[in-house]
């Protein structure tokens, strides 16, 4: 299993990156997601992945 950081999770191509992870959970583990000001779409994501540290830049 891979460790995962995404940086830019609540853009589009960040978006793209946790579909891509949700779609294969058993190969990745998110250790961090970090996202610019939605926070509400940052906590979905971290919820969903499961991950260990959510970080929001504003």
């Amino acid at each position: 299993m891979k460790s995962v950081t995404v940086l830019g999770s609540t853009g589009s191509i960040g978006c793209s990156t946790v579909d891509l992870l949700l779609q294969a959970p058993e190969r990745f583990a998110v250790d961090a997601l970090v996202g610019g000001s939605n926070a509400v779409r940052l906590a979905e994501q971290a919820r969903a992945l499961r991950a260990r540290h959510a970080v929001i830049a504003d």
